[in-house]
This record gives C-alpha cells, structure tokens and sequence, in this order.
C-alpha cells in the first residue's frame, strides 16, 4: 500500500479512486474526474467554508485521520471536493468538503492531493457538504444539529421552503441513510427555528419545557428529576426512546425504591406512519419492555408508569392536558403477556394490538 507522499502526483492512481455520485440530492450535479491540486491553490477555510458543520474538525478526528493516512492509501475512498473560485480570486479552488482529510494530509508534509471538482447551485453544494458528513468511516458523524443549522440557514435565506412537507422531503432526499427518529429529531428543531407551520407538534426539550409553561394544567417534571407533588422521578421521551427510560427509572428504583413516570411524543408524522401508529408503538414498546423486564428479574414491579401522551395533532388534541393512558388496561395486559411467555405460549400479535389499543382513553 502506497504512503500518500509516495502517491501524491501519480496520475494513474487518479483513475482508481471512486467518483461520488450525487443524484439522490439533484440529477444536476456534476462531478469531476479526480485530480492532483497543489493545497496553495484551494481556498481552505474550516471555520466559514465548511456551513455543514457547527463546530469545526475535532482535533481528535484530524489525528485519527492522520493515522489511517500514515498507514497508507486507501484508493477505495472517495476524495474531498473543491469548486472552482470565481474569476480574479486569490486561489482559483475553495474546499468544499474534505475538510478532516486535507488538514491531516497537511499536517504529514503534503504539498497537495487529489480532489473531485464538482458544480452546482449554492443549495445543491450544501446539501452535498451535509451529506458527506454522514457517517462513513474514519470520518466524523454528521451531527443533527449540523443538519439543523444548515437546513434553517436555507429556509431563512428563501432557497428552501418554509413548509413542513418540503422540508421533510428534502431531509428524506439529503440523508436517506439517517433512521425515522432521527429525522423526526432534525425536521422538529428546524420547525421550531423557523415558526414552520405544521399539522402536528413536535417536541425538543425547549418545547416540552415551554408547553409545560404556557399550556398544560398538569405540572410534570423532565430528565428524571424529583416530582414533589407526585413523589416520583419525571422523564419524557419519544417514540423508540422508551428503552433508555426504562433502564434509567429501573436504576433508580433499586438505588432507593422510587419509582417513575414518563410523558410520550411521536416523531414526524406521515402517510405511513400516522400519529396514532407513533402513539400505539409508544404503549406497544412500553408493554414489551415491562414483560421483558418480568421476565428476565422474575418480578413485575411498576417501577416505570406510563402518564400520558403530549397533545400533537392542531385542533383535535386537547392542548392543555395529556392524553392519558389506563395503567390498569396495561397492567392487566402485560399480566397476560407475562403468564403466556412463562408458559412457552407464543403470544398472538394481532390481539396484543386489540388489547393495548384499549389502553389509551
């Protein structure tokens, strides 16, 4: 395996590097047969250039680079990217992405490397540099509030539409590896930068804290703090989250005997997955883990009880309360569940729906 200053200026070795391909984000970007260009003819700016990113390259991630380079070439690895400077400017490239690796690179004594010239609008180019900062080894993960930042900046400066389906669909498009919740997460914290007016609510911590404030008439607390009026630890979580919840309430139950209770909210809202499909995964999973917890200790403590649902949906939900849940239809299912798992008795799927869809009044 070649060192990269043993690589740097070997024109067959251009060939062998894979171009990237960009069509999930615009069938107009067009990319570049990779080339050697000297690091005094790019424009390289970490702090400015790169928009996608909040804070800048972790030392940490340059060293790591650093490493991985000194260990050799890696000529399955795509490149970084430059786009050509306009006329009359000091260099004529400006880094597009490919930050971690061109520091590293100069950092070891290159004079230079190979890069991808690619060309399209301001937006595409962004969403590009947003893209590649998902995760593909050695490279850093690409942060959610990263996407956040740059998806509001596009939003605030007109060039993305301020509307919830829009900019779902441009998230769902830009970042097709990230998972539901994850989205959900991104989509909810540009809404709320942006006043976006949406169907359905969606929670961040700011907003479970200003909707306690300013709506509900039931106080609740938030990341397992002491309830004084309710004598329990407080937590709020989403949909899929409630696993983590359960771990941190079942840790406090056998620090001290105090038990919990957990408020609910769904991620983004879609065809596929309606409000009341997120609201049910949320009564599902917490039935699931209870019985697997019985299971596993040998004991069926409600350490963890589940309080209420946020209200989400304008102008169905009641906006000042929670939608509640009958702890008692719940704990009569997961009694079943428990006597049927002990016994080897598969459980039927379609009547644990049945029976958990009571529970919610």
């Amino acid at each position: 395996m070649l060192k990269p200053k043993e690589a740097y200026g070997n024109e067959a070795i251009l060939k062998l590097f894979p171009k990237p391909d960009y069509s999930h984000i615009s069938d107009n970007i067009v990319i570049g047969d990779a080339m050697w260009i000297s690091f005094d003819d790019i424009f390289i700016d970490d702090e400015e250039g790169n928009i996608a990113r909040a804070d800048g390259q972790d030392p940490a991630h340059v060293e790591d680079l650093k490493r991985s380079f000194s260990a050799g070439v890696l000529i399955n690895e795509e490149l970084g990217a430059v786009i050509k400077q306009p006329a009359g400017s000091p260099k004529p490239y400006k880094l597009v992405y490919g930050y971690g690796r061109t520091l590293s690179l100069m950092e070891l004594g290159l004079k230079g490397w190979a890069y991808n010239e690619i060309e399209g609008t301001q937006t595409e180019i962004e969403d590009v540099q947003s893209s590649e900062n998902e995760p593909k080894a050695p490279k850093k993960v690409n942060q959610e509030k990263d996407i956040i930042r740059l998806k509001s900046r596009q939003v605030k400066e007109g060039r993305l539409s301020n509307n919830e389906d829009v900019i779902m669909a441009n998230l769902k498009k830009t970042y097709p590896r990230k998972y539901k919740p994850s989205l959900a997460r991104i989509a909810a914290g540009i809404f709320e930068d942006n006043n976006t007016p949406v169907k359905y609510a969606y929670y961040t911590e700011a907003k479970i804290k200003l909707w306690r404030e300013n709506h509900s008439k039931e106080w609740f607390e938030v990341g397992g703090k002491w309830d004084t009026k309710k004598l329990e630890h407080g937590f709020t979580t989403h949909n899929g989250g409630l696993y983590r919840t359960m771990y941190r309430a079942a840790m406090k139950y056998a620090q001290d005997g105090t038990k919990s209770y957990v408020n609910c909210f769904t991620g983004t809202v879609s065809k596929g997955s309606t409000l009341n499909q997120q609201r049910q995964s949320c009564i599902d999973e917490y039935v699931k883990l209870r019985v697997n917890y019985a299971i596993v200790y040998g004991t069926n403590p409600c350490f963890l009880r589940l309080n209420g649902l946020f209200p989400q949906a304008w102008g169905k939900d009641n906006w000042k309360v929670f939608k509640k849940i009958n702890m008692k239809k719940i704990e009569k299912r997961i009694a079943i569940e428990i006597e049927l798992k002990t016994a080897g008795t598969p459980v039927d799927p379609l009547q644990e729906k049945v029976n958990i869809k009571l529970a919610a009044v």
